[in-house]
Formats: structure tokens, C-alpha cells, sequence
């Protein structure tokens, strides 16, 4: 039998100003070495098909298996987070991610490597259960700077792992790609030690097991027809099976969990209007980016004789997007400043208006660097806001002892997001050879619609008082 709950609602423990700036430190690294695990890899693309001899396709799984281990991992780590404490799940998520780390940087063969990469998939939680402490140990303004630290770190990481990835690369080996992962890694786990208070055990209840498997299985069948709808064909047998599979098993997953106890993921919750919208506006977050990981790196790599091309090598590309990540990073940071004066709605819409107001300009003059670099800028800035719009709500409509489940499940929209954003775009770029810039001017237009729909959806957003 289950012990009686001990603390099912902890008091926050309000930690003081130069713990606070310690702690929100140690998890901004934890959030910096997840994010940057997503891109950190794709300027070595190229030589991981030399060096095993596969095709794009299959390189493609080195990036797609962190993001389908992340997607599950994320929700269920964050439910144990709350049942259990959120340091120590932190703690044990990156003590996995560093595993992976090294059993990928040592890998001879691809299936090892793949081996690595699900296992720093975990590191996906890192950023729900860091949000989670922030919710219990910091209160008022100090709260609303930590999430924009936080979130804006996470849009900082994706970026600059670009330039860095580049310049690993081409300096040293594919190998030390994944000795950074670990090193900062474990780099986290000590910082997190050193200043991250232990966390109050939420509820004490037996593991939700069904959920656990419903959960999993939905959104592995979701992620895997997404990534793989492209190659094998949107109206294929295989991925129509794989979306009839997902619905199902997310339709009983949400009947199972109204009749548990202690649920993974409490769907009442998550159909509270409110936190229905701003998972959606998630959506939009995720997707939009995505277009621009993978449109931008073609277009100015592409060879001046194209007549739109920059001709740029992997490093020279990291460093014209650079600054498009760094005003991710303080987009994130100015966000609670906007949200105290203007409010989360109208700060939301504001968000997707910027970044569809950058992808206009990207849109109008695919071959100008300036307009690139300026435009990029733009488009981080307003997802910058976005993510933290979308993090201070979260947090703020969800009960204090299910943050981390919550977070992570907008985490699995997000990568939801993300996920169809990649093969949307090289659909779209396809036709790149033939219609020269205007596959890209049509991809980036593409992005303005997107962000424009989701700014006319934030409209719909009721932020309960």
C-alpha cells in the first residue's frame, strides 16, 4: 500500500537574492547543454554520411531520435519531478544525458551511435524541472526574470550550437561534438549540486504505469510518422498506420487518465481553455524556427553563381544566424518586462507579429545578407518572447505540484512543432534548383503565414485573473 501523502502542495522556499541569481545560473547551463544537443549536430551531417557510409536519410535519425526520446522523456520525468523531487530527477536526467554523451562520442558504428543519442534525449526535461524549481524557490519579479532567463537560454543554445557545431567540426572531429555534450553535462550536474536546493517530495503515489505506456506509444507513432512522412509518402500505408495508432492511443490514454488516482498527465487540466491556447501557440513557436534552421543554411550556402547563394561556409553560416540566437536569448529576457505592463495576451500576440514580421522581410529579399541577418534578428526576437509568454503561463495555470508534468508536455508540442517544421521545409525546398530563389522566398512566406495565424489564434486567449 502506497503511504499517505506527505506534502502535497509544498510551500514555496523562497531562496535569498545571491542564491537566486546561483541557482537560476546552474539551471540557465543545464537548459544551455539540452538546447544546444538539438542543433549542435546538424553541420555534421555531411561527415557523419562519409563516416558511416549512410545516406541523408539516415543521418537524419541522429537528430530525429534525441528529439522522439526527448518528446517522451520530457512529460514523464516531470511527472516523477513532481512526485518526487525535481533536483533529483534533474539530476538523474543528466547523469543520463552525459552517458549518452560518451557511449556516442565513442561510437564506431551507427546504431551505438543512435544509442547515445536516445539516451541524451532525457536531457529534454531539463528544461520543465528547471522551470519547476524556479516556480517553487523565487517569487514576484525575480520569478518572472528567472523564466525569461531560462527560456531565453533555450532559444540561445539552438542558435549558437550552429556556429559552434561549425567550428567543432571543422577543427577537430565529429567525436568531440558529443565530449562537449557530456562535459557540459556534467558540468550541470555539479552546479545543480552545489546551489539547487532539494525539492519537497510532491505526492506520494504509485507510478502510472497505463500512462506511462499510452503516453509513449502516441507519441512515438506521432513523432515517427511526422519525420518520416516525407520519405515515405504522406498517404503511405505506413504512415496513415502510424497516425491512426497515435490517435488512438492518445483518445484512450486521455479515458484512462480521468479515471486514475494519481495520473501521469492530468487532462483536466490541460483542457482548461487557457492552457489549451497556450499549448497551441506552442505549436506555432516550434514550427515557425524550424523553417529558418533548415531553409537559411541552403540559401547561404547555396554558391554566388545561383544568383542568390552567399556561397558561405558551415562556420561563416553559424555566425550571420548568430545574432538571430542571441536576441532569442534576450527576447526571453524582456519578455517579463513586457508581460508586467502589457499582459500575456497581448505580449503573446506581439510575439508572433515580430517573427512574422521578419520572415515578411526575409520573404521580400532572399538574396541580400543585410536583410537576412537583420530580418533573422527579428524572427528571433519575437520567439524569444514567445517561449517565455508561453513558460510564465504554463506555470501560472497549473497547480504547483503538476509545473513539471505540465512544462513537459508543451515541451512535447513544441518538438511537435519542430518536427513538422523540418520536413515541411524540404518539401518546400525541393524545388530550390528549379525556381531558384523562389522556393525560398515561399518558404519564408510561408513562416509570415504561420506566425500571422498564430497571432490571430493568441486573440483567442483568456488569461483568468
Amino acid at each position: 500500500m502506497s503511504p499517505a501523502p506527505t506534502n502535497t502542495a509544498p510551500t514555496p522556499v523562497i531562496a535569498p537574492p545571491q542564491r537566486t541569481r546561483a541557482l537560476v545560473f546552474a539551471l540557465a547551463i543545464a537548459v544551455l547543454g539540452f538546447s544546444m544537443m538539438q542543433t549542435l549536430l546538424v553541420p555534421a551531417l555531411p561527415t557523419f554520411m562519409h563516416e558511416f557510409t549512410i545516406d541523408a536519410s539516415l543521418a537524419g535519425w541522429i537528430l530525429t531520435s534525441y528529439l522522439l526520446c526527448g518528446a517522451i522523456a520530457a512529460p514523464i520525468l516531470g511527472s516523477l519531478g513532481d512526485r518526487h523531487g525535481h533536483r533529483k530527477i534533474l539530476i538523474l536526467s543528466l547523469a543520463i544525458f552525459v552517458l549518452g554523451g560518451i557511449i556516442a562520442a565513442l561510437a564506431a558504428t551507427l546504431p551505438v551511435l543512435l544509442v547515445g543519442r536516445v539516451l541524451q534525449g532525457a536531457s529534454t526535461a531539463a528544461f520543465p524541472l528547471a522551470l519547476a524549481i524556479v516556480r517553487r524557490h523565487t517569487t514576484g519579479p525575480a520569478q518572472g526574470a528567472a523564466i525569461g532567463w531560462l527560456s531565453g537560454t533555450l532559444g540561445l543554445g539552438a542558435g549558437a550550437a550552429l556556429v559552434i557545431g561549425g567550428i567543432v567540426v571543422e577543427a577537430l572531429s565529429w567525436h568531440w561534438l558529443f565530449v562537449t555534450g557530456a562535459a557540459m553535462g556534467t558540468i550541470s550536474i555539479v552546479l545543480i549540486l552545489a546551489f539547487v536546493p532539494a525539492s519537497v517530495r510532491g505526492e506520494a503515489a504509485r507510478t502510472d504505469w497505463p500512462g506511462t505506456l499510452l503516453l509513449s506509444t502516441g507519441l512515438l507513432a506521432l513523432l515517427l510518422a511526422i519525420s518520416q512522412g516525407g520519405k515515405w509518402g504522406w498517404g503511405s500505408w505506413a504512415v496513415l498506420a502510424l497516425l491512426a495508432l497515435a490517435v488512438a492511443a492518445l483518445w484512450v490514454l486521455g479515458v484512462v487518465e480521468r479515471r486514475t488516482s494519481s495520473p501521469l498527465i492530468d487532462v483536466r487540466t490541460l483542457a482548461r481553455p487557457a492552457l489549451a491556447v497556450t499549448n497551441g501557440l506552442t505549436l506555432f513557436l516550434g514550427f515557425v524556427p524550424y523553417l529558418f534552421y533548415i531553409g537559411l543554411p541552403v540559401l547561404l550556402q547555396a554558391t554566388t553563381a545561383s544568383g542568390f547563394g552567399q556561397g558561405f561556409t558551415v562556420t561563416q553560416t553559424g555566425i550571420a544566424l548568430l545574432p538571430g540566437a542571441v536576441l532569442v536569448f534576450l527576447g526571453g529576457r524582456f519578455a517579463p518586462w513586457l508581460i508586467r505592463r502589457a499582459g500575456a495576451k497581448r505580449t503573446a500576440i506581439l510575439a508572433l507579429a515580430v517573427m512574422g514580421l521578419g520572415s515578411i522581410g526575409i520573404a521580400a529579399a532572399p538574396g541580400s545578407l543585410t536583410v537576412i541577418v537583420a530580418f533573422f534578428s527579428l524572427v528571433g526576437l519575437g520567439n524569444g518572447i514567445g517561449f517565455a509568454v508561453v513558460a510564465e503561463l504554463v506555470t501560472g495555470l497549473v497547480p504547483r505540484t503538476e509545473i513539471a508534468a505540465a512544462l513537459g508536455v508543451n515541451g512535447v508540442l513544441r518538438t511537435v512543432g519542430s518536427a513538422l517544421g523540418a520536413p515541411v521545409a524540404t518539401a518546400v525546398l525541393t524545388g530550390a534548383a528549379a525556381s531558384g530563389a523562389g522556393a525560398f522566398t515561399t518558404l519564408f512566406a510561408l513562416a509570415a503565414v504561420v506566425s500571422i495565424l498564430g497571432a490571430l489564434f493568441a486573440l483567442t486567449l483568456r488569461v483568468p485573473r
